[in-house]
């Protein structure tokens, strides 16, 4: 049987047998229709760079619809009939761009531009299923599924708030008007797009050669065939809808009937009773469908409550996973998995909904949600659930959330209550349910009945309540998720919550102080405001000029290693991993990987002709002092280790036989010790007589020289954890054969790394291998090092298979077998006198390497650690690195940096808590004497408002006993030095005068293409249009140090510079003698002269001087103590550019590395299993960096005006690390927030430990909040 798809207006005919029966939307847009737009990550809907559109007739009302989903979790055959829209076909170079596109790229809202396609599908998809009318609310509220890592999401959320109708957002003049949003390009004609490609939806059913089939009934007759068919052939079926459930628990690879319901029109509808009494909505209406519904109806008499239910639907997922999921298929996940804290469960069980359950055509039954969870759904579906009418008077319902972060997570803890009051405000009935609490816990049947016919009021009651309601809730322990002890507070704290709303609408003499309690906090729609300054006598130089790629990225044109075409004859790879630390494999089984059709080798160890070596030929013992092996051969070291590879003719077919490979352990270690924190609490912290402790930092000092008396001295620990560097675009290698070397195509920040590194494990020459990397999808130090793993392996499966290999490894492979940022502890003494003047410091400090100490940034650590004050014999400080049972750490944005600055900006608010100083005042009389901070630290003070401010969240706090405000400022001098060198190649063609710069740099979304094309374009006297950026490889860059450490764009600019000043002197001569009109017959003549139109460079060390970077960050934070959670309201920033090269590219790297810092002192979390070392935390499902209503909302970056670098490059400074180091600033406002719910419950004046990440779990825990506390006057 063969179906048709169509996309971007292209009809393909789809041979569905020769495919597997599970293939996904994205796999077949990549690999079949050879659109490489759209993206993939996560696999799971969670990143958003999947996204694109689909446009077809709703099966209920025959409406014409477009809708945004997850092409990664879209099944093809639920597509077939339908249209896919993806970047490509909303413009492109060739037929012109679409107004989405044009915005985000010239309002700098791309920077590696691996997420930009999504983005823009996302917008459209919302522009189309609004009619082009949509509010800045709504925009914002709508990008919860898109991780950006590189922007900081302010510029994107700008660029989509412009279309909005209430917008006030400045556009660029040169993007085309709003009337053409809502359309897109035919890439056939080049005209709008009319539709007409549109085919009908299949029916009947389709075998696999496998075994397997999926069905289309059009009619409820044809699906209970196909269900009966399945059941009587004990076949395991799914009922496909939107496969969005595989997010969560992923599909079983036994499936082998899947049902396709997407198009039962009997499954879509809904009806109101003739009495208004009941709501009947259909199984199969997605959330978003039923979000619409809910708008619609919530002014109708009894169905008030709908626009609660509106904003609880809101709180799951993300718009794409929304259009795609349904009512039925979200309840079948709770059925199938009842620990799962399903949101539409919790509402609707409070809601009393009733559920109908359909058997066959003639039979069915309508059951409670409980007995709907009790009962065997073998055979049966979902028809459909059935609401009350609740009389807004007589009836009170709210419903809440609380999660790791402001959109797409799941709950810590969600609850739903609807009470029932009589006529004197007594209780007559009540449903309090909870969920997240453990799989068998539902409703708090003992305070229902406690309530019961009494005022729920009354201070006596609400006591008695909570103390009972504290016995009764006991939460499982199952990590990753928050303690038990967080989610019992956090739910008696919600049902508080509750109480308080009600009291203040019903005015039952709720107390002042506790009113704001009732609430959630409401976040406001963000802005931003941007200060700079240029200088036209340098133009193009210090122009904010849009990105060089942007307008390509925003299209999906702009190509990424895995963007190479799908190779003839290639296999894809996946790791073979260890999972027993301690153990030594003794036996490798990897016949049942084998015995699937398509899965072709397994390669390990012995297959390496080469040291099994992953590093350099010639050892660096200051990168990689420890030998890192390729595939594990002794004992293993960490749960995740690598010990082979698997190869075979698909993706998810690789790592899937990658798990069926079965490995026989011998021995094990006793006790794993996965983390820094089980280290040090297991065997202390001195090295003399620990193996897993190095001390490489040793103070000079024996003794602590105290300068001056004094008053007052305490000690204090800092603990940061792990951070994942969260690059958009996966660890990635193609390999190609080719005449007995090898083509490698790596998302690698340093090419001659991973040139060197192939070569060694080959045994070949390095000239035989060749890296080329055009770009990639962000790094932030992860791909410096820890891309060697897959690229070593995939070459060595080309090298030994002589195939083209490719490897992606899963989001899961990363987190689980790859490094992450340096865990950091810190325990510090200080002395101090009373005006917070610091007499003396004693620190001691921890670094976790992971099993292998390579890639230290301990050195950025003690540089660091001063910042701007001054020490001199008073200061006594020791470094050690820790081993511990994980994977080997790596750089991570800012390495060692962040903890430096970190650890000594605590020790100064640790010091202003205990003297009662000002945090601003006890730095300012710590700085070092005639220090440029003494100008900019008063000028910002002044400039924020920071003391009236200040003022007005303590008076805040102590009118307001349950949100909490907090102001947090963070200084900071970022130390810029240069290191290894860094050619450019500078050609210029003599037919029209183009030229083209190839350097030795990795562009990956810090603007070091655009700045290269400002640098040459001034040098040369040219417009920027002239000047192409090629991608770099070992060739024209061969030998070139890692792109990292912020300086990769100043010192390529260096060299590109250089060249071009060559280029100048050649030209010389014919400008003097010829004096020729334009660019273009300069060259010319040059050419006609022979003269040499190329030229090469470097930027070495020594070349220029090193540098401080100054900044200062000023945040306000509020805080739901309740809840622990929070918004970061104004932050502001000043750092000091020097005169910046591209004030828009610069601006984006503050804002983006801060939002990244953001996240580390909030929400990333990485947890291990104590018992085994596996990483818990390794999906968009349980590790959350911060999405676009995580950002400030009010967020001003000032660069400082009239401070040219002498020692930078043409006066600039660096911007893409030190601004991760002012995040700090949040965790000490969330801290000035805390120590006043502290101080409001009677806790005794302590300092309390900062913790990254200070995840709302943290927040409660400290905030000295238990349920006796809690009244209503």
């Amino acid at each position: 049987m063969a179906g048709r798809i169509t996309i971007n207006g292209t009809s393909h005919e789809v041979n569905l047998s020769a495919l597997p029966a599970d293939i996904s939307l994205n796999t077949f847009i990549r690999e079949y229709a050879g659109l490489t737009g759209t993206k993939f990550m996560c696999q799971e809907g969670g990143c958003g760079v999947c996204v694109c559109t689909l446009t077809g007739i709703h099966p209920e009302t025959g409406e014409l619809r477009t809708w945004a989903v997850n092409s990664c979790l879209t099944l093809l055959n639920t597509c077939l009939g339908l249209e896919v829209t993806t970047s490509e076909g909303l413009g492109n170079k060739r037929v012109g761009y679409h107004a989405i596109q044009q915005r985000l790229a010239k309002m700098n809202g791309t920077q590696c531009g691996y997420c930009s396609p999504g983005i823009v599908m996302n917008m459209y998809g919302l522009l189309k299923s609004k009619g082009g009318k949509v509010t800045m609310e709504e925009v914002e509220n709508s990008f919860g599924g898109n991780i950006c890592r590189c922007t900081g999401y302010r510029p994107i959320l700008d660029a989509m708030k412009s279309f909005a109708v209430d917008s006030n957002i400045q556009v660029p003049a040169e993007c085309i008007d709003i009337e053409d949003l809502s359309t897109k390009k035919c890439p056939k004609t080049g005209q709008t797009c009319s539709g007409s490609c549109k085919k009908q939806q299949p029916k009947g059913s389709q075998l696999y050669p496998d075994g397997s089939r999926w069905s289309w009934p059009v009619s409820l007759g044809d699906l209970f065939a196909a269900l009966q068919g399945a059941v009587k052939e004990k076949l395991p079926y799914m009922l496909v809808a939107g496969n969005t459930a595989h997010g969560v628990y992923r599909r079983s690879p036994d499936i082998k009937a899947f049902i396709d319901v997407s198009g039962l029109a009997e499954l879509k509808g809904h009806k109101l009773s003739a009495d208004n009494s009941s709501l009947t909505l259909g199984g199969n209406l997605s959330l978003s469908e039923t979000m619409e519904l809910c708008r619609q109806l919530e002014n109708t008499k009894g169905f008030e409550y709908l626009s609660q239910v509106w904003q609880h639907l809101d709180w799951i997922a993300n718009v794409p996973v929304r259009n795609a999921g349904t009512l039925a298929g979200n309840l079948s996940i709770k059925h199938a998995h009842p620990e799962f804290p399903s949101d539409v469960f919790i509402v609707l069980e409070a809601l009393d909904a009733q559920v109908i359950v359909q058997e066959a055509v003639d039979k069915q039954q309508t059951v409670s949600l409980a007995s709907y969870l009790g009962s065997s759904m073998e055979g049966k579906i979902i028809r459909g659930l059935v609401l009350r009418a609740y009389p807004k008077e007589r009836f009170a319902f709210d419903s809440y959330k609380i999660m790791p972060r402001a959109q797409n997570a799941h709950a810590y803890v969600n609850a739903a209550f609807l009470v029932e009051f009589t006529a004197d405000a007594k209780v007559k009935s009540a449903r309090i349910c909870f969920g997240g609490i453990h799989p068998e816990f539902v409703h708090a049947t003992a305070i229902e009945n406690l309530i019961r016919d009494k005022n729920p009021f009354e201070n006596g009651l609400v006591e008695k309540a909570f103390g009972q309601l504290s016995t009764l809730l006991q939460p499982d322990a199952v990590l990753p998720d928050a303690s038990p002890v967080y989610r019992r507070k956090l739910a008696c704290g919600l049902f508080y919550k509750f109480l308080l709303k009600i009291a203040a609408q019903r005015k039952q003499g709720l107390g002042s102080r506790f009113v704001t309690g009732g609430s959630l906090l409401k976040r406001p729609v963000s802005s931003g405001q941007q200060s700079f300054e240029t200088f036209q006598e340098h133009y193009p130089v210090t122009k904010a000029t849009e990105k060089h790629e942007g307008l390509i990225q925003c299209s999906g044109e702009a190509t990424y290693s895995n963007d190479l075409p799908t190779q003839h004859n290639q296999l894809w790879a996946a790791f073979v991993i260890a999972k027993k630390v301690g153990a030594k494999v003794t036996k490798v089984d990897t016949q049942p990987a084998l015995d699937l059709p398509g899965v072709v080798a397994y390669l390990d160890a012995k297959d390496i002709p080469g040291p099994n070596y992953v590093g350099p030929k010639i050892r660096d013992q200051f990168f990689f002092p420890k030998d890192e092996e390729l595939f594990a051969t002794g004992e293993i070291k960490f749960y995740g280790q690598p010990v082979g590879i698997i190869l075979a003719n698909s993706n998810s077919l690789a790592n899937r036989a990658a798990e069926l490979v079965k490995l026989t352990y011998e021995g094990g270690a006793e006790e794993i010790l996965p983390s820094l924190k089980a280290v040090l609490d297991k065997v202390g912290s001195e090295a003399g007589n620990n193996k897993r402790l190095e001390q490489p930092i040793k103070s000079t000092i024996d003794v602590l020289q105290l300068e001056e008396p004094f008053d007052v001295s305490s000690s204090g620990q800092l603990d940061m954890g792990l951070q994942y560097h969260y690059y958009m675009e996966p660890q990635t290698t193609v390999v190609l054969p080719f005449e007995g070397g090898l083509q490698v195509y790596a998302a690698t920040q340093w090419m001659d790394l991973t040139q060197d590194t192939i070569a060694n494990v080959l045994n070949l020459k390095s000239n035989d291998v060749q890296v080329k990397t055009r770009r990639i999808g962000g790094g932030y130090g992860g791909k410096a090092t820890r891309c060697n793993l897959a690229a070593a392996a995939a070459a060595l499966a080309a090298h030994k298979l002589n195939r083209p290999i490719r490897f992606v490894q899963s989001l899961e492979s990363i987190m689980t077998s790859l490094g992450k940022r340096w865990a950091f502890h810190c325990d510090y003494d200080f002395f101090v006198q009373k005006s917070g003047k610091i007499s003396g410091i004693v620190s001691r400090f921890y670094e976790d390497a992971g099993y292998l100490a390579n890639e230290s940034p301990i050195g950025h650590t003690v540089l660091l650690s001063k910042n701007c004050y001054e020490f001199s014999d008073n200061y006594k400080l020791d470094g050690y690195l820790v081993c511990t049972d994980s994977p080997s750490n790596t750089p991570c944005r800012a390495p060692g940096s962040v903890e430096g600055i970190a650890m000594m900006e605590n020790i100064i608010e640790h010091i202003a808590f205990e003297t009662g100083v000002d945090p601003a005042d006890v730095r300012f009389a710590n700085l070092l004497p005639a220090h440029k901070m003494g100008d900019m630290m008063p000028r910002f003070l002044e400039s924020t408002k920071y003391r009236e401010r200040k003022a007005e969240a303590i008076a805040h706090n102590k009118e307001n006993r349950w949100h909490k405000r907090g102001l947090g400022l963070c200084i900071m001098e970022y130390q810029i030095g240069y290191f290894g060198q860094y050619p450019a190649t500078v050609a210029i063609y003599h037919s029209d005068g183009t030229v083209v710069v190839s350097h030795g740099g990795i562009e990956m979304g810090q603007g070091m293409n655009t700045k290269i094309s400002q640098v040459a374009a001034h040098t040369l006297g040219i417009p920027m249009e002239q000047v192409r950026i090629e991608a770099s490889d070992t060739i024209n860059g061969a030998n070139s140090m890692v792109t990292g450490g912020a300086v990769g764009s100043e010192t390529l600019c260096f060299a590109v510079r250089k060249a071009c000043e060559t280029l100048n002197e050649r030209l010389k001569p014919v400008r003097e003698e010829v004096k020729p009109e334009n660019w273009q017959d300069l060259i010319q003549e040059a050419y006609n002269r022979k003269i040499n139109l190329i030229a090469s460079d470097q930027c070495k060390q020594g070349d220029m001087d090193p540098y401080s970077v100054c900044g200062l960050c000023l945040t306000e934070v509020e805080l739901d103590v309740l809840t622990g959670n929070y918004i970061v309201g104004r932050v502001d920033i000043l750092e000091d550019t020097g005169e910046s090269l591209n004030p828009n590219v610069d601006i984006g790297q503050i804002e983006g590395a801060f939002m990244m810092g953001l996240g580390y002192w909030t929400s990333e979390q990485v947890i291990a299993d104590p018992k085994t070392g596996e990483c818990l935390t390794n999906r968009t499902w349980t590790y959350k960096p911060p999405g676009a209503k995580d950002i400030p909302t009010d967020l001003r970056i000032e660069l400082l005006p009239k401070s040219p670098n002498k020692a930078g490059f043409m006066r600039s400074k660096a911007t893409g690390e030190p601004a991760i180091c002012l995040s700090i600033a949040v965790a000490f406002a969330l801290q000035q927030a805390l120590q006043s719910a502290r101080d409001d419950a009677g806790v005794p004046k302590s300092w309390v430990t900062l913790t990254a990440p200070m995840t709302p779990e943290h927040l409660v825990l400290h905030s000295g909040t238990e349920p006796s506390q809690f009244k209503l006057n």
